[in-house]
């Protein structure tokens, strides 16, 4: 079977669940919890496992899947307390445990990155969720599948003109503006939809400025996956999705769009 067949249908498979979780603002924060808890299990047993310290690994897993249940349940409008207090508690345990001076900073690096980059921006789904709604917490979602989707699907038929990255080379111009295109299209279908049909009012220049900002940071966000695995030798961080590499591998751009939009909506609805 070709690749994108494989594609295609592993996520055709996950995509309705996933879809389904965010009928309920209490199902949308045990999803963000459960993805975090794959993604970040991804990225610690791929960079940490080597030095044998499962148990250490396993807190870190821990404080970064509780983070998004907490926020969402109780510091909502307490953040940076919150992220404060996780980071002092996994280093207070890191310098019990860790006594190699010359691996101790890998394991600070590498759970900031997975309590930041996965565990906080992920996390941005709540906020967008309780103040803007299911209907744009699932565009913002789906923005991430449009662009990719629709930069793949460019970039394979038509890209001769590649970007210039050492961390993943088979990105092309094609893909990039042909994703933001076909992004830009879907959004401002998706608006006028919900606009019609469920008494939103959301300006259609939107669209535009959705699939801007969802090209550029979606592809970045790729990119900072690719240089963590590049810098471990690694294609892919785990095998979730068949097709599309680890969970880690399938949100990594999203974990950018995600705040961003959110960052957006609250600026101009000032």
């Amino acid at each position: 079977m070709s690749e994108t067949k494989v594609r295609i249908i592993s996520a055709l498979i996950v995509a309705p669940f996933v879809v389904a979780c965010f009928i309920s603002y209490k199902s949308l924060i045990g999803l963000v919890s459960s993805v975090i808890l794959l993604a970040s299990s991804e990225l610690f047993f791929s960079t940490l496992k080597k030095y044998k310290r499962i148990g250490l690994i396993i807190l870190y897993i821990s404080l970064v899947s509780v983070y998004p249940i907490l926020y969402g349940l109780w510091f909502l409008n307490r953040p940076m307390e919150l992220l404060s207090l996780i980071f002092i508690v996994s280093i207070t345990v890191t310098l019990f445990i860790i006594k190699e001076k010359n691996k101790i900073l890998e394991f600070y690096l590498i759970f900031l990155i997975a309590l930041i980059y996965i565990s906080m921006n992920l996390s941005f789904f709540i906020p967008l969720y309780a103040k803007h709604g299911a209907a744009i917490a699932l565009l913002t979602l789906t923005l991430s599948w449009a662009y990719d989707s629709f930069a793949y699907f460019f970039g394979m038929s038509f890209g001769k003109h590649k970007l210039p990255s050492v961390y993943s080379p088979n990105k092309s111009y094609e893909g990039l503006i042909g994703g933001i295109f076909g992004t830009i299209v879907y959004t401002f279908v998706y608006f006028l939809i919900i606009n019609v049909f469920f008494d939103y009012n959301i300006p259609y220049w939107y669209s535009l400025v959705f699939g801007v900002l969802t090209g550029f940071f979606d592809t970045f966000g790729d990119l900072f996956e690719s240089s963590i695995k590049r810098a471990y030798n690694l294609k892919h961080m785990g095998n979730f999705m068949p097709g599309h590499g680890g969970m880690f591998d399938r949100i990594d751009g999203l974990l950018f769009v995600v705040p961003v939009i959110y960052i957006f909506l609250e600026v101009v609805h000032r």
